[in-house]
């Protein structure tokens, strides 16, 4: 059985926490903060380079929780408050990604066939390529698998 990675960051008041594995490539992270986010160097995050604030911002945007952060002082109280969806009544968009996952931008539920809410009220990328081990979800798989469409 294939080990799976965990890598994290910390600049000492928060630490990022990143699983390769649900990373799908949406390229949010390095596209929000450059400056923190290179994934052509290694180690691919320069936590110091960016407040904590701007990094707390990019790692909420994570559409999948491949990156997810903490508090390192356990009085201060984790809260995500940066991207929840807005409650309102505007239309729902759906964007498809070449060659990759269909994403929804809305405040609506996934519900399975047996009727388990496996996503509420936040983005969702779901599969395309059928490859994905995290069905209905993209994990990235359709690169390996070379989909196109």
């Amino acid at each position: 059985m294939r080990t799976k990675i965990v890598k994290e960051y910390t600049n000492g008041e928060i630490t990022v926490r990143w699983k390769p594995d649900e990373c799908i490539h949406a390229t949010t992270c390095f596209k929000m903060l450059p400056e923190v986010f290179k994934p052509a160097e290694r180690p691919w995050v320069k936590i110091n380079a960016a407040s904590t604030e701007k990094i707390i911002e990019t790692v909420e945007a994570c559409p999948t929780d491949a990156l997810t952060w903490w508090y390192n002082d356990s009085n201060r109280k984790t809260e995500k408050k940066y991207f929840k969806m807005a409650e309102n009544k505007e239309k729902a968009q759906v964007k498809i990604f070449e060659n990759g996952p269909m994403h929804i931008h809305a405040n609506v539920d996934v519900v399975d066939a047996n009727g388990k809410i496996l996503k509420v009220n936040e983005d969702k990328y779901i599969c395309r390529c059928g490859h994905s081990k995290n069905k209905p979800f993209c994990d990235g798989s359709h690169m390996t698998a070379g989909f196109k469409g």
